[in-house]
């Protein structure tokens, strides 16, 4: 019977059950949706081939610093649409898939229309295929038979029914091809134009709109003809639809076509590949760094290596004082050198600093009280002990001021400051503070060497340090990534005090400028601008040339030399590094009015009576008195054992002087009876102890003292014969 069907099998009485086409054909939908539904749980989209995207580090305003490709060796950028020129996305739609935003995935009536077109012609007039079919295509990527073309329509109901169609454009903006390496529309925009796709003329957009369709024979660079005809194509069919208007389509089509694929862009190279090996799996990273200035300083860089000797490299470092942000960073003169060895980042290499860490010693005898300034010091050879440090010129300035020791970078002055500071201190100090003093075998004890070098340290490490001294005097990290979360400082307290600050800043503004840039001294006071406080320095034989600088608004650090330590005849820090620190801060644009500094200038006044000498002048008249402050007990470089004080400490005794007394160790105030002149004192241990006494009139007196445990707890001190300064 038709339209019925009876079965055999009996239900009661042998009557014939019977089901009508109805229910079956709906059996048969169920049946078939079932099937789909085990399908797609059984084979779920395949969005590998997103997992493997390039990875891009970006400057602060988003532009690309370096792209890196992935494991096949393609270039392709993640890429949104919410990062691409909506006329973009309107002349895709419009010439791709018009109904993209209503299908389901498939477009029927274009399936029919170029079916009907094939057959006809015998041979593929147009394709059917929806962006989400060509999406199924990228992610699976198949030869075109009848087969592959089932299979696509398949995965592009799939694809419709797990992801919205922003995803799926998502995804097509990402993988669509564009000729050679390139894949996406925002690495077709880098290497095409020079730009992101954010802003695009009806030009690129078109071009981009057809280039996917046949990548390898219309990529522009090599085939300008066909890849021309092609983007006319798609504007007449824009203007015809009237999604463009005669005007825009005469001027799109006069643009003219790129001829080239543009190189890859290499800005900060070696902070890119850094952040990136320590991003792992991140595919965007945004730093800090300004993308005009970083191009801009590497080409004076560039410049600048070529007119020297051709192995040796730079790295220098820009940050911004108020944030910590650096803005430029550069490892070496060219990255991609062989020679100079520019695949390695100096930033990053542990140096001789020469002479640049002494600011810091005179700043931390300034806050000790056992210098100022004007104290006037004799730049005269060490005739005792084992290490005659020599200045750089070999010759001797007589007595000179502590500021001056320091403006013309003299050897002698700093090794006797630190020797009453005392090394070991001065490196503890520096450690807690957050700068590691590197030296150069392990087990080697502190020494006088380290005021001229004798130890190593980082480029990125000591521009942090001097961003410390112009700003808030501590030692904080730098930041690199734009987003970074506020790290906490080395140290919650001060390096030293404001007023230190202001005088190693005064006098730094005052240290003799390169060749070249003295009259632009006096040409920035002129016009207000703000003045430079620099200090340069130069390792043992010429190896590493060094100049730090900064200003109320930045810190600039840089390095010269070759990668390879071996020395460069001639070179100092002077004459290699400083020059191209002044000529970055030409180009730095002032971020703050630099105002008028009332305590620039304090480092100008007269020491205190106490400290107009180092050490014990005969001359003084102080010391001549009757009544001059001394410390009768103990004796300078005695030496203690631990065991042997016990409990009971040591006593300090002074004699005369006018009280009150202030008695301190390593620069601690000892509680005290400041009328008597006498304190007891208990060492924390095992060390070397500086021990001042300073009476009503500021006089002041010092006395060294060792104390050990029962075995000796120090190898004797060897330090290197070192003669640097500038």
């Amino acid at each position: 019977m038709r339209g019925l069907l009876s079965f055999a099998p009996k239900w009661g009485k042998n009557k014939p059950v019977r089901i009508s086409g109805a229910l079956l054909g709906m059996g048969a939908v169920l049946a078939l949706a079932l099937a789909l539904w085990g399908l797609d749980r059984a084979f779920p989209p395949n969005l590998s081939r997103l997992d493997h995207i390039s990875a891009v580090v970006e400057g602060r305003n988003g532009q690309p610093l370096r792209m890196f490709s992935t494991e096949g060796g393609l270039l392709r950028l993640q890429t949104r649409v919410e990062g691409v020129d909506p006329k973009y996305l309107r002349f895709l739609k419009s010439y791709e898939d018009r109904r993209f935003d209503h299908h389901w995935g498939v477009d029927p009536a274009a399936l029919l229309r170029a079916s009907w077109q094939w057959l006809r012609a015998g041979h593929i007039v147009s394709g059917g295929s929806t962006l989400t079919m060509q999406v199924a295509r990228l992610l699976e990527p198949r030869d075109r038979t009848l087969v592959a073309k089932g299979i696509e329509i398949l995965r592009a109901l799939q694809l419709e029914w797990h992801y919205s169609k922003t995803d799926i454009l998502n995804m097509y903006v990402t993988l669509a091809p564009f000729g050679g390496r390139l894949e996406g529309v925002r690495s077709a925009a880098n290497i095409y134009f020079r730009k992101d796709p954010a802003h695009l003329t009806i030009a690129e957009a078109a071009l981009l709109t057809v280039l996917p369709q046949t990548p390898s024979t219309l990529r522009p660079d090599r085939f300008p003809t066909r890849a021309g005809a092609a983007r006319q194509k798609v504007l007449g069919r824009l203007l015809g639809e009237q999604v463009i208007t005669q005007a825009e389509y005469d001027e799109a089509n006069a643009e003219p076509l790129p001829d080239r694929q543009f190189p890859v862009p290499m800005l900060a190279p070696h902070l890119a590949e850094r952040l990136v090996a320590s991003h792992p799996g991140q595919h965007r990273i945004t730093t800090t760094i300004e993308p005009w200035l970083q191009g801009d300083i590497q080409k004076l860089v560039e410049y600048y290596g070529g007119r020297n000797r051709s192995q040796r490299s730079v790295a220098l470092m820009v940050v911004e004082n108020k944030t910590g942000k650096v803005r430029v960073h550069l490892g070496s003169r060219d990255y991609l050198d062989r020679t100079s060895h520019g695949f390695v980042d100096m930033t990053q290499a542990v140096r001789s600093p020469g002479s640049t860490l002494k600011p810091f010693i005179y700043a931390l005898s300034f806050d000790a009280r056992q210098t100022h300034p004007q104290t006037l010091i004799w730049d005269r050879a060490i005739a005792d002990g084992g290490y005659r440090p020599a200045n750089f010129d070999h010759g001797e300035a007589g007595e000179v001021s502590i500021a001056d020791a320091l403006r013309f970078s003299l050897n002698i002055p700093a090794v006797k400051v630190l020797e009453r500071f005392g090394p070991i201190r001065f490196s503890e100090t520096m450690r807690h503070n957050g700068l590691d003093l590197r030296l150069p075998h392990e087990g080697d004890v502190p020494n006088l060497a380290i005021a001229l070098g004798g130890t190593g340290i980082r480029l990125d490490e000591m521009t942090q340090f001097y961003r410390g001294l112009a700003t808030d005097r501590k030692n904080c990290p730098l930041t690199y990534l734009q987003n970074a979360p506020a790290q906490s400082c080395a140290s919650p307290q001060d390096m030293f005090s404001s007023r230190t600050q202001n005088w190693i800043t005064g006098i730094l503004q005052h240290t003799p400028r390169p060749d070249g840039y003295r009259a632009q001294a006096a040409y920035n006071a002129t016009r207000n601008a703000a003045p430079i406080a620099f200090k340069t320095g130069t390792s043992y034989g010429y190896r590493d040339a060094w100049a730090f600088g900064y200003t109320a608004d930045y810190t600039v650090g840089v390095w010269v030399g070759r990668a390879s330590g071996e020395p460069v005849n001639g070179q100092t820090g002077l004459n290699s590094a400083a020059p191209l620190l002044f000529s970055v801060f030409e180009k730095l644009p002032p971020l703050s009015y630099p105002g008028q500094n009332t305590s620039a200038n304090d480092w100008q006044n007269p020491a205190p009576i106490g400290l107009k000498y180092f050490g014990i002048k005969q001359a003084d008249p102080v010391f001549q008195a009757a009544n001059a402050l001394d410390i009768e007990y103990p004796a300078d470089d005695s030496i203690f054992m631990a065991n042997s004080l016990g409990l009971r400490g040591l006593v300090l005794r002074a004699r005369n002087g006018e009280r009150p007394l202030v008695w301190m160790v390593n620069g601690v105030p000892l509680p005290s009876d400041p009328w008597q002149r006498h304190v007891r004192w208990q060492p924390d241990g095992p060390g070397f102890y500086d021990i001042t006494v300073l009476d009503k009139n500021g006089v002041a007196r010092h006395r060294h003292v060792t104390i050990r445990a029962n075995a000796p707890l120090l190898s004797p001190i060897h330090p290197v014969s070192l003669s640097t300064s500038r």
